[in-house]
């Protein structure tokens, strides 16, 4: 049987432990961050007409401590048909800025990550209002190498005074 010095250290080893573990509670209903990854067909910066969605391109949610900017949580997924992804977040991220992010595209025609169409912010937090566990993100593109038909009758269609 164990002396009582060794099992006193064993619980102050294993019980701090234990305990920090326990501070962070797993939601009980846990987020969903959910949105689309499309291929920016014309160039254009955003979503059109004619962008095609990417069927396993990797997304990663990532949260960041307000202050120091420390980072407190990462997350990979890969969309499925039609561009779609969703991402568990099992804790709530209440003093943390959080974002979803392009990773890879597996379309070597279409995998330029541009700034502006590549991240977008999500909101993983139970104080804010919101009724629902499920959280819409914008959709997130990747520029494609060379424009397809039809783009420059797209981009006068949107320059134009209609």
């Amino acid at each position: 049987m164990a002396s009582p010095k060794v099992l006193i250290l064993l619980a102050l080893c294993v019980l701090p432990a234990l305990l920090v573990e326990a501070s962070i509670p797993v939601l009980k209903y846990p987020f969903h961050a959910k949105g689309r990854v499309y291929c920016d067909t014309c160039k254009l910066g955003c979503e059109h007409s004619l962008v095609t969605y990417i069927k396993g391109a990797v997304v990663k949610a990532v949260c960041r401590d307000r202050g120091t900017n420390e980072l407190t949580y990462t997350k990979e997924a890969v969309t499925g048909e039609a561009g779609y992804y969703r991402v568990e977040v099992l804790t709530d991220h209440k003093d943390e800025i959080c974002t979803i992010a392009l990773v890879s595209s597996p379309d070597s025609e279409c995998d330029k990550i541009v700034k502006g169409i590549h991240e977008m912010t999500a909101v993983l937090t139970n104080d804010n209002g919101l009724p629902s566990h499920e959280r819409n993100v914008n959709s997130l593109g990747f520029e494609k190498k060379t424009k397809i038909a039809g783009c420059d009758a797209l981009q006068k269609h949107y320059l134009s005074d209609v």
